[in-house]
């Protein structure tokens, strides 16, 4: 995705000193107390604006930090600091307090629910805007956070089928899911979109926390009648417990249906659980995330009132190969539609 570089000279009005080092480029570094670490920093140190970036420290959220800080880091300094989970709101008050930032990108569904925690115990509505990227539902999120907006984690159904279509020989029309009432809303607007093309999403609703048995239940239900299986990106519905003991055997009885899930660590040879995945590009997103920074700066650091969660523009497809072979029937250049093949042998 080209994302082009444009140089901004108002300040914006949460704009401080900013605190570091004295080189450019990206350094690792640690300091403080109280579980404030620094992961990184990109950009001049004089620059008169700081971004600041918090993220878990992970191979995906790193790829994200490249694609914000080569696009950037010649207008702004970022700081990247790590936040390992929901109960992390002190590192924010921390980080605010050293860097005066003028604008925030948030990484994952954790960081997103540390930095909700900090605004309500600051109280008021004077925070700077914004941008979260990689969270699950980002929409419903994003009406709880005060001056945020952002770029959705979900690539549509409509676009994940269309690319399996591509793959596998065997139809695909009705793709079943299992969905919490939580995300039902989410998988109407779905369901909505993807019978554009002639496919039909059937549901089979479980409990607000899932046991193992109950969601074997539910993909017995759902394996008879349709050709592929929807996971949503639900952590409620991929702990570990029900990774082990719901979803492996549940997906391994018969019949067979292709998975499509929407994580790439879920495309794995170590276990036959998600066939196909379509998932933004992180270095592609976080350029995305750049051009939201910049147009937010344009607007002097205020989100309009009818900003609109985007879509990810940049995605990538991967598909466990092996799986796929002793089940479906693939098409005859299959493997040229695909970026990252998984193959067990």
């Amino acid at each position: 995705m080209a994302v082009t570089r444009r140089q901004l000279l108002a300040l914006p009005i949460w704009a401080g000193t900013a605190v570091g080092c004295a080189s450019v480029g990206r350094r690792m570094s640690a300091g403080g107390g109280g579980g404030y670490v620094e992961l990184a920093t990109s950009g001049p140190a004089a620059a008169p604006t700081t971004i600041l970036v918090a993220m878990p420290d992970t191979p995906q959220t790193r790829q994200v930090w490249t694609g914000l800080g080569d696009e950037l880091g010649k207008q702004y300094r970022l700081v990247a600091v790590r936040v390992d989970g929901a109960g992390a709101a002190d590192v924010f008050a921390e980080a605010i307090r050293r860097h005066h930032p003028a604008g925030i990108v948030l990484m994952n569904n954790p960081t997103v629910a540390a930095y909700r925690s900090y605004q309500r115990a600051m109280g008021g509505d004077r925070f700077p805007p914004a941008v979260i990227v990689m969270t699950s539902f980002l929409t419903g999120q994003v009406t709880h956070v005060s001056c945020a907006t952002g770029i959705s984690y979900e690539v549509p159904l409509i676009t994940v089928v269309t690319n399996l279509r591509k793959l596998i020989a065997s139809p695909l029309e009705r793709i079943g899911v299992v969905v919490r009432s939580a995300q039902r809303a989410f998988v109407a607007g779905q369901a909505a979109l993807a019978r554009r093309e002639q496919i039909s999403v059937i549901e089979q609703e479980v409990s607000a926390e899932p046991n193992p048995s109950e969601l074997k239940w539910a993909l017995r239900r759902l394996k008879g009648n349709v050709d592929a299986i929807w996971i949503l990106n639900d952590d409620r519905l991929l702990t570990p417990r029900l990774i082990a003991e719901g979803w492996l055997p549940g997906l391994s009885e018969r019949p067979f249906c292709p998975t499509i899930v929407g994580a790439a660590s879920l495309v794995s040879a170590r276990q036959p659980f998600g066939t196909f995945a379509v998932l933004p590009d992180h270095v592609a997103l976080g350029a995305q995330a750049a051009e939201l920074v910049f147009d937010i700066a344009d607007g002097s650091w205020v989100i309009p009132p009818d900003a609109q969660v985007l879509l990810p523009l940049s995605t990538t497809t991967a598909v466990d190969l092996a799986q796929a072979r002793a089940h479906f029937s693939l098409r005859e250049d299959a493997l040229r539609q695909v970026d990252r093949i998984v193959d067990q042998d």
